[in-house]
Order: C-alpha cells, then sequence, then structure tokens
C-alpha cells in the first residue's frame, strides 16, 4: 500500500512537471575535457534546477548518457576515476584479468604482420586499424548500458531523462541522431573519433565521431525536444588551437566542424567552461576539469534561477532515481552464440562462455569467458550485445568475432648502447579451435648472442586447460674482453657459451593466473674460455668444457605483472624443481694442443625461486619487492673458470644481462631487492632499484686454479640502478646509471630501446 502510494505521488509530480516548463540540457565533444559536465550538472543539482532532457556530442554523449541512466554526478565523476575506465579508454587490457596460461609467450617482437593461408588473402596489420584498441571497451559498454536499452526497451525518450546524442555517417555526409536501439551502441558511435576509436556499424554503415557534423548540438535539442529553456555546456572554449605538436589536436581540427549552433539569448544561455591548460587525454586530471565546470556554473547560477522557476528538491529527484533504479535489470545470460569465424573457432568461442546445459551465465562469469577468449592474441575484435528477454527477464549474449589471418611474421629486437644490441625475427602460424596449435620460428642476431627456436603448441582437448609443447633451441652467447667487468686477473675475458636443446613440456592452468608445468629435455652445452686475461690471445687456444644432460623439471607459475621488464602493478611467484644427469668434458686447450680431456659422470638437483610483488606506496609511488633464490648440490666442474661460467647468475635489471660477473654467480644463492617506482604517468616512471646478492656457498679459487666451495653465505654484494623507463605500446626507452660493487668503482651508464627477451635457456 505504502509503495503505491509513493508511487502515485512520484507520477503526480512528473506530470505537474510535464505541465511546467522543460529544460534541455546540451553538452558538446572534447574529450577529458567533458568531464567539466559533471560539474556542471552537479552545480545545477545543487540548487535544485531541474533537466528535462538531454543532448550530447562524444564526450558529452558519454556524460549525457550516464545522467539519462540515472547516474548522479557523483556516480559519473567515481566512474570517470576509476581503473576500469582508464583501461577501456585507452586500450588498456588490466592485467587481472587475463587468462595466463592461455596469453602468448612474449617476445622480442615490436611490430606484426599478419596474412592469411590463402596467396590471394593478404592483409598487413603493421599498423591497427586504431590507436586504441576495442576490446576492454567492448565488454565496459555492454556491461554499462544494456541494462539501461532493456529498461527503455530501446527508446531513450523512456530513460531516466530522455537522451540524444549525435554520430557522423562520413559516407553520406550527414550526421544521424540516435534516438533508439542499443543505447551503448549509439553513445559509442558518438564519440567514435577517426583513428583513435574504430567506427560503430548501425545498419551496416560504419559512424564516427558526431563531432565532425555536431560538435555542440543545440540544433538537436531543438529538433526533438523543443524545451523552454536551454543550459548549453561548451568545452571547447579557450583551448590551445596552436598546439599543432598535437597529433590528435591536429586530427581534431581537421575534422571536428563548427556547425555555428548557438543559444540565442530569448531561448536560454550557454556555459563556456575555459580548459586552457587541459588535454583531450587527461583523464587523470579529472577532479581538477571537474571543479573548473562546476565553479563556472556556480557563477552563473543567479542567472539561470532568474529565468528559470522550475524547482525540484534533492528528496524528489532522490526518490524519482530510485524508483527508475529499482525497475533496470539485472544482467543474466539464458544463452550464448558466436558469429565471425567458422564453425570450429564460433563452436569453441562458444564453449568459454557455456557452463553447462541450462545453466545461466552472470557478468563475472561473462567477463571471465571474454576475457579469456581474448588473452590468446588472436582476435582482432570480439564484440558482445545483450539482447533483452522480457518474457524471462534474461538476456541473450551475441558475440561477433574478427580473428586475426593464422600466418603472421614479427620484426623487433632490442638496441644499447652496451653490446647487446640485436633484432629479432619470427614467423608465426596459429589457428584457434578446441584443439589449437601454433607453430613459430624465432631468430635473435646481434653483436653477442644469436639463437634460433622452432616452437610447436598443441592444445589439448581436457575439463582443464592444458597443452603439450615441443621448443627446440640453438643459442651463443659471447662475452668480451672490452667490457667494463672484465679487467680483473683470473676472470674469464673472452667467453662463449654454446647451447643446443630439445624439451617436451605438459602444461595445465591452474585458475586464472597460474601453470603447472612437467618437462623433460635433452641438452648438449659448450663453453670456451681463456683461463685469465694475462694470455697472449693471438697464440693462446680458448680451454672447451661440454656437457651432454639430461633434465626433467616441474614448475609452477603465478604471473599478473603488467608488464615482463618494467612492471609496476601485480605479482609473480615461479617455484622450480629439476633433476639433472649427464657427463661432462673439459680440454685444457690453452696448455697443450694434446692435452688429456677431463671426463665425468654425475648429477645433481636444484630448486628454484622467483618472487616479485608491487604495491601501491601512493597514488605516484609504487614500491616493488624481490626475492630469488637457488638451492643445488651440483658438482664443481674441473677447473674455477670453467664451473663459475656454468653456474646461475643474479641479473635483476636488463642492464646487467649482458654482464659476466664472478661476484653475481653461484650454483646456491639468495637474493633481495626493493625497488621504489615513481610512475609519473602511465606511460613514464622513474625506477631505483636495490638489490643484495649472498652466494650460499661462494665458488672460490685455489693457488692451482681448482675450485672449491667457501663457508656458509662468505659476503654480500650489491646492485642499484636508477632509470627514466617511457613504456610505448610496442617497447620500451630507458636511459639508466647503475653501480655494482664487484669490481670495485663499476659504474655503468646507457640508454636502451626494445624489448630484452632471449630464448629460454636449458639449465637455468
Amino acid at each position: 500500500m505504502v509503495r503505491r502510494v509513493v508511487v502515485l505521488w512520484v507520477m503526480l509530480l512528473v506530470a505537474a512537471a510535464a505541465l511546467a516548463e522543460s529544460i534541455g540540457l546540451v553538452l558538446s565533444g572534447g574529450g577529458a575535457k567533458g568531464i567539466a559536465h559533471i560539474g556542471v550538472i552537479q552545480a545545477l543539482e545543487d540548487n535544485d534546477i531541474p533537466i528535462d532532457y538531454v543532448t550530447g556530442t562524444s564526450m558529452g554523449a558519454i556524460i549525457g548518457g550516464l545522467y539519462a541512466a540515472g547516474y548522479t554526478p557523483q556516480e559519473m565523476l567515481g566512474l570517470i576515476k576509476s581503473d576500469g575506465f582508464a583501461n577501456w579508454s585507452t586500450g588498456k587490457i588490466d592485467n587481472n584479468l587475463i587468462y595466463y596460461f592461455d596469453k602468448k609467450e612474449p617476445t622480442p617482437a615490436m611490430f606484426h604482420l599478419n596474412f592469411g593461408s590463402d596467396s590471394s588473402d593478404v592483409k598487413a596489420n603493421i599498423l591497427p586499424s586504431s590507436l586504441i584498441s576495442p576490446l576492454p571497451m567492448n565488454f565496459a559498454f555492454m556491461e554499462l548500458f544494456s541494462p539501461y536499452t532493456a529498461q527503455c526497451k530501446g527508446n531513450f525518450d523512456n530513460l531516466y531523462v530522455p537522451f540524444r546524442c549525435v554520430a557522423a555517417d562520413v559516407f553520406n555526409k550527414r550526421k544521424l541522431v540516435m534516438r533508439s536501439g542499443s543505447l551503448g551502441v549509439a553513445i559509442r558511435a558518438s564519440m567514435s573519433f577517426p583513428i583513435v576509436f574504430k567506427p560503430q556499424y548501425i545498419d551496416s554503415v560504419p559512424v564516427f565521431d558526431g563531432g565532425i557534423y555536431e560538435n555542440f548540438p543545440v540544433n538537436v535539442m531543438r529538433e526533438e525536444f523543443s524545451p523552454d529553456f536551454i543550459i548549453g555546456v561548451d568545452v571547447t572554449a579557450g583551448g590551445d588551437e596552436t598546439d599543432v605538436d598535437n597529433v590528435i589536436k591536429q586530427v581534431q581540427s581537421m575534422v571536428v566542424q563548427d556547425n555555428g549552433a548557438n543559444i540565442a539569448d530569448d531561448e536560454g544561455i550557454r556555459i563556456d567552461v575555459s580548459l586552457k591548460g587541459f588535454n583531450l587525454l587527461d583523464f587523470p586530471k579529472a577532479d581538477s576539469i571537474y571543479w573548473r565546470g562546476y565553479e563556472k556554473a556556480l557563477s552563473m547560477i543567479d542567472s539561470i534561477k532568474g529565468r528559470t522557476e522550475k524547482r525540484i528538491s534533492k528528496e524528489s529527484r532522490a526518490l524519482m532515481r530510485s524508483i527508475f533504479k529499482s525497475k533496470t535489470p539485472q544482467v543474466a545470460f539464458k544463452s550464448v552464440d558466436v558469429t565471425g569465424g567458422n564453425k570450429r573457432q564460433n563452436d569453441y568461442l562458444r564453449s568459454l562462455f557455456v557452463k553447462g546445459s541450462g545453466d545461466t551465465l552472470d557478468l563475472e562469469d561473462a567477463q571471465n569467458a571474454y576475457y579469456r577468449a581474448i588473452s590468446s592474441d588472436r582476435l582482432n575484435d570480439f564484440v558482445p550485445e545483450a539482447t533483452y528477454d522480457a518474457h524471462s527477464g534474461m538476456f541473450d549474449l551475441k558475440l561477433r568475432a574478427d580473428l586475426k589471418k593464422p600466418f603472421s611474421i614479427g620484426v623487433g629486437g632490442w638496441l644499447s648502447s652496451s653490446t647487446n644490441s640485436m633484432i629479432f625475427l619470427s614467423a608465426n602460424y596459429s589457428t584457434l579451435s578446441y584443439n589449437s596449435f601454433a607453430a613459430s620460428l624465432q631468430g635473435w642476431v646481434g653483436q653477442s648472442y644469436y639463437a634460433g627456436m622452432l616452437q610447436a603448441k598443441f592444445a589439448l582437448q581436457t575439463g582443464v586447460p592444458s597443452c603439450l609443447k615441443l621448443e627446440g633451441v640453438m643459442s651463443k652467447q659471447k662475452y668480451y674482453e672490452s667490457d667494463a667487468l672484465f679487467y680483473e686477473d683470473q676472470l674469464p675475458t673472452f667467453i662463449i657459451n654454446y647451447e643446443k636443446y630439445v624439451r617436451l613440456k605438459y602444461q595445465v592452468a591452474v585458475g586464472k593466473k597460474s601453470r603447472f608445468e612437467l618437462a623433460v629435455g635433452y641438452g648438449y652445452l659448450n663453453d670456451c674460455f681463456y683461463p685469465g686475461n694475462v694470455v697472449d690471445f693471438s697464440s693462446t687456444l680458448q680451454d672447451e668444457a661440454s656437457y651432454k644432460l639430461g633434465q626433467v623439471e616441474v614448475v609452477f607459475d603465478n604471473n599478473s605483472l603488467n608488464h615482463d621488464l618494467y612492471p609496476t602493478k601485480g605479482s609473480r611467484l615461479k617455484l622450480r624443481a629439476a633433476g639433472v644427469y649427464g657427463s661432462s668434458r673439459y680440454l685444457n686447450l690453452a696448455n697443450s694442443v694434446s692435452a688429456t680431456p677431463i671426463e665425468d659422470t654425475n648429477g645433481w638437483v636444484e630448486g628454484d625461486l622467483w618472487w616479485d610483488k608491487y604495491l601501491d606506496a601512493t597514488d605516484w609511488l609504487k614500491l616493488g619487492l624481490k626475492a630469488e633464490a637457488v638451492v643445488s648440490n651440483r658438482p664443481l666442474g674441473a677447473n674455477y673458470t670453467a664451473s663459475v661460467v656454468q653456474a646461475p647468475a643474479f641479473t635483476p635489471v636488463p642492464s646487467t644481462r649482458n654482464y659476466f660477473n664472478e661476484a653475481f654467480r653461484s650454483n646456491s644463492y639468495a637474493a633481495a631487492g626493493v625497488m621504489p617506482v615513481w610512475a609519473i604517468s602511465d606511460n613514464l616512471q622513474l625506477r631505483t632499484e636495490f638489490y643484495a646478492f649472498a652466494p650460499l656457498h661462494k665458488v672460490v679459487e685455489d693457488v692451482d686454479h681448482t675450485p672449491r666451495y667457501s663457508g656458509w653465505i662468505d659476503g654480500l654484494d650489491y646492485i642499484g640502478e636508477v632509470a627514466a623507463v617511457y613504456i610505448f605500446p610496442f617497447a620500451s626507452l630507458s636511459i639508466y646509471c647503475n653501480y655494482l660493487s664487484y669490481p670495485a668503482g663499476n659504474w655503468n651508464f646507457g640508454i636502451n630501446f626494445g624489448m630484452l627477451l632471449h630464448a629460454p635457456k636449458f639449465l637455468r
């Protein structure tokens, strides 16, 4: 009875409001500057000024659409400031949502060229169809707006506030006024700025940002609603039109047209919010932009009040919102359908969403399945659409897949001021189905590193995702005597490491972020080195140590780090246990060409731990923690040099990975580090990293060059580095300075560009 009375009272309020004057709100486009619209709306609500209609373009369409769906200004601001909005508005996939088992193995490739199996079907994907990936936004818009599309039955007049937005049909050279259909598609079409975002398809026609034809949709407000009073908010006034160095600004100047729309004195008021100093992508400055809008609206509120009589109290507005939201259906899916690929591809993608016959799918389950599908990097686009079934009160989920071509070529590498520069090339083939197959041939060519790797991966049709993976690697790593570390007596001044091995792995998923691996392999390893630098390099032959080894290992890997080289978020825990058995052969050619080889057969076991975690100390300061350890009973080699060359190395930063430093090598060691990172922006960071290294039993050299283990934790060594890093979507640029405690005075400076990822090694 009480509820009926409340509903009747609200209906009377609405009817009375309909007979009174009407007020329309017009919101311009402007990228992040459009956040000022939220401040204006808050000022209007704080002064009990109602909004009966809203029209918007681009960012104005997003704010207007959210308001029309019943969002309060503070809810809108919270959404804009959320990590989710930051991700989907920039095309960044939240690493916490990535399905680690299906994630493509990282490589140094910066660019890929995709092409089909038919020679007539060649499609280059060196440049993407848009600067910002549509994949995160696809699901976000479906999640945000599909409940309100269902509630208004596709008629935007039935929203909390009647709403219109503007898109551009550039093929027919006309504006499109979006008044019905999918609310999410309409808003996204209105904000699909050319080059930056992919177009949306409406009636099979690609449409773009409405600002191309009407960035300030006053005419739409007049034509669609004809309110008694119009409040127009333009956030493009006062911008820096001479900013020709800003590419997005250049494109905006070319495509966004001023249609001359204005508001006559007798029909309303125009609020020009000056946002000079802010640009189109300044979403992290949301609070400052919001307050600009709020303060500007407050400065004009007396004028607005003096020209309007209609008011609505905070209590009445809250009640009306509450009733509207109470009628909004919860999103749950009773069916899933996938199109766009062939039957096997569609069936496989659908299987990720379907839990069982007759089971419903909630939003969280659908999100997990969606992100698992795109984790494989096999989809150019994957567009979900939720269609409401009023009879069941549930939704049907339809997904349209755009698959990448099966063949691709990758090009990349690592450019460095050290001797570690290299180029990288790869040829890849991959399919997407229940029994997916992927193969790649990868090559590294550089001054100090050469490698080739052949990989093949076979997905197994099991309840828990699993696969078989075969890899074969040939590599050659050279260390030069000219490197800064090579000047102490008895250090190997010129070393060459060769590896050839094959390994078969069985991998199985353990939850969303982990995998378990069982592997067997066989490898041939060969080291060539001088026993010291006090030799005549022109006449002295190198010693040789070679190993023929079989290996069994198990690995548990949990990884949510957001970058392979320079993370600022997430964590990683990797545990490895291995057993190795085989033969070794040492030949001392430096002293005698006819030297008798020293041969031996032995085996050992070892355990490894890698742990990294990044904490948010403040919004700008991230604190990274690292622990790394190796425990092994590996026997020592024929002499000191042979032993230390094969010992695992602690190389925590890219700038140390081309050094051979005996102080940071040991068969058993523990290391720890702390990494304060100043995240200046999403892409720019200043990293400071400090590490301590302790060999559990250090390999030391006796007078006759024979090796032995020292006592327990015989000394500590340190590494410190400061680096300025800029993260590109395809690579990283770093300028660094580091110091290593051994040898004394070991300062290093340099610059790196690319991705430093070598082929996997046979041993740790």
